[in-house]
């Protein structure tokens, strides 16, 4: 159920960062054992690229999910002097091709891989990942990579409303519905494409309540609700506490429609560090200051519950989370 802040974010005019799209070829591996090379036109949106910001984040967004879908903080980050790239995943309206991908988690992130090595992010002077929804489990994955390779400047990542270790309600209560629809988009029938899509567009907009632009996109969406890393994020995890030197930050909402609060905090208990309970927008200002000492006391994995907000905290707590952004740039990073 939607809480109050995001009613108010619902009854707002309709706006997009469409028109700040850029498009590059993104080439990747694919396919089972990812052998398959494929080639991508991809789009992207690239916000305060200028000399001299505090750093870059990278923002990998769910599924269904979109650059759209941090279009909220888009003020937040010009104002803090912070770089903000959106990825899009092949599939999405925003990619073309990519559409016979088998979605799992290691080609995605082998995309996203490819995307940050095309727009020379290795150059950056410090990178974080934000993981939203779905995009939680591959900022989590993508950092374990990436900090296996000294050369990359990555030195946090931000999970935000990811799902735990067990099949969340949001797909749970669907995975029928998602097995029948999944095998039937993998026949790549234009007589099944022609019944199937409508369909889905009405699935994903009128009935499940995530705005999608059309069919052939919420087909594409609906296939990684199959590759889920799950229980797998557990050693993802324990690989992350090997490495001090990247900070991690999880939060997550009490009433998230998708994601229940007993799966978040088994997540966030498998973490460990500090954990911060938030119940208004006058503790989220005060848990700043606290969440920036947990650093600079060499904590490295801090999570928070917001027990009165649901799925989308990048669009209810903009400014807090541009302030964990901005406090992991500005601790000072001990190499090790």
């Amino acid at each position: 159920m939607a809480t109050a802040v995001e009613l108010a974010l619902l009854k707002q005019p309709y706006f997009d960062l469409n028109a700040l799209c850029k498009t590059v070829f993104v080439t990747y591996k694919a396919g089972p054992g990812l052998k398959k090379i494929v080639t991508v036109q991809a789009q992207y949106v690239d916000i305060c690229n200028k000399p001299n910001v505090r750093g870059t984040v990278v923002s990998l967004p769910g599924s269904p999910g979109s650059h759209n879908d941090i279009k909220y903080m888009r003020d937040s980050f010009e104002k803090h002097n912070i770089r903000l790239i959106c990825v899009n995943w092949p599939g999405s309206e925003f990619v073309t091709g990519g559409m016979n991908d088998t979605y799992t988690n290691a080609e995605r992130n082998s995309y996203a891989k490819a995307l940050m090595e095309k727009l020379e992010l290795k150059k950056v002077e410090k990178l974080i990942l934000l993981g939203h929804s779905r995009g939680g489990e591959s900022a989590l994955q993508l950092a374990c990579t990436l900090s296996d390779d000294r050369s990359w400047p990555l030195i946090g990542a931000v999970m935000l409303n990811s799902p735990g270790f067990v099949v969340h309600r949001g797909i749970s209560i669907r995975m029928g519905t998602i097995n029948t629809v999944s095998f039937l988009v993998k026949l790549r029938w234009k007589i099944v494409d022609c019944i199937l899509f409508p369909v889905l567009d009405w699935f994903y907009n009128d009935f499940v309540g995530l705005r999608v632009s059309d069919g052939k996109v919420c087909a594409a969406a609906m296939l990684p609700m199959q590759t889920f890393a799950f229980e797998e994020q557990r050693a993802s995890i324990d690989e992350m506490k090997k490495k001090p030197w990247i900070r991690m930050f999880y939060a997550y909402g009490s009433k998230d429609f998708l994601v229940d609060e007993s799966d978040s905090e088994e997540l966030a208990m498998h973490f460990g560090g500090d954990h911060y309970i938030i119940h208004s927008k006058k503790e989220s200002e005060e848990t700043i200051p606290k969440i920036w000492n947990s650093y600079e006391r060499g904590q490295s994995y801090v999570t928070a519950n917001f027990t009165e907000e649901g799925h989308y905290l990048h669009k209810t707590y903009p400014e807090f989370l541009i302030q964990i952004f901005g406090g992991i740039f500005d601790v000072k990073t001990e190499k090790s």
